[in-house]
């Protein structure tokens, strides 16, 4: 993703979801565009850091990031100086750099600010009905936000995720997956940000 449409996403967290996811994103944008420095690194050193290791490789700043992998370590000192990232394949549980890819169907749940040797590590969880995330964490269609703690996901802000049914209170920066429908506002809801009773046509 370009870094433009990274800020894009942190404007809009300061706007709908409020510091902490704020502080998540802002996480997030950083480290991804380190992630993603040094593109000018030739094929050939690239392919030389991409040693296979217990399932993953190590690989140069700027190269491509299979399909299912994540990072999940860094080292400043690979490539001649450019960097290197571990890329590995997707786990639940799995804690990941910051910058990663998020593969489709799972949620950050925890962070680590001194993980991927200081460049900030994420906990990447399967997700499921009933689950807290961190700001900034994706949010898996048909699932809604329906609760906030402050001081969650080390410090960083936590929401509770559920499956969508009618009756739930969502949060109000919560999507409304199709088919539903916000009603009732009630102002005390999501820890105090408001929310609305979930409808269904």
């Amino acid at each position: 993703m370009h870094p433009r449409h990274l800020w894009k996403l942190l404007a809009r967290a300061v706007v709908r979801r409020g510091i902490g996811a704020t502080i998540g994103a802002l996480a997030l944008i950083a480290s991804f565009v380190l992630a993603g420095t040094a593109t000018g690194t030739s094929s050939a050193a690239a392919a030389s850091a991409g040693v296979s290791s217990g399932g993953g490789q190590w690989a140069c700043s700027g190269a491509a990031i299979p399909n299912g992998y994540v990072l999940t370590a860094f080292n400043k000192d690979g490539c001649s100086g450019w960097g290197s990232w571990f890329q590995q394949p997707e786990a639940d549980g799995l804690y990941s750099c910051g910058g990663s890819p998020i593969i489709a169907g799972y949620v950050l749940t925890d962070y680590l600010s001194y993980g991927c040797n200081g460049m900030g590590s994420w906990q990447h969880s399967l997700v499921k009905d009933g689950i807290w995330t961190c700001g900034g964490s994706p949010i898996v269609p048909g699932y809604v936000v329906t609760g906030y703690v402050v001081p969650g996901c080390h410090g960083v802000g936590a929401w509770y995720h559920q499956v969508a049914k009618v009756g739930l209170y969502t949060c109000s920066n919560s999507p409304i997956p199709a088919g539903f429908f916000p009603g009732a506002y009630w102002a005390a809801g999501c820890s105090g940000f408001g929310g609305y009773r979930l409808g269904h046509y």
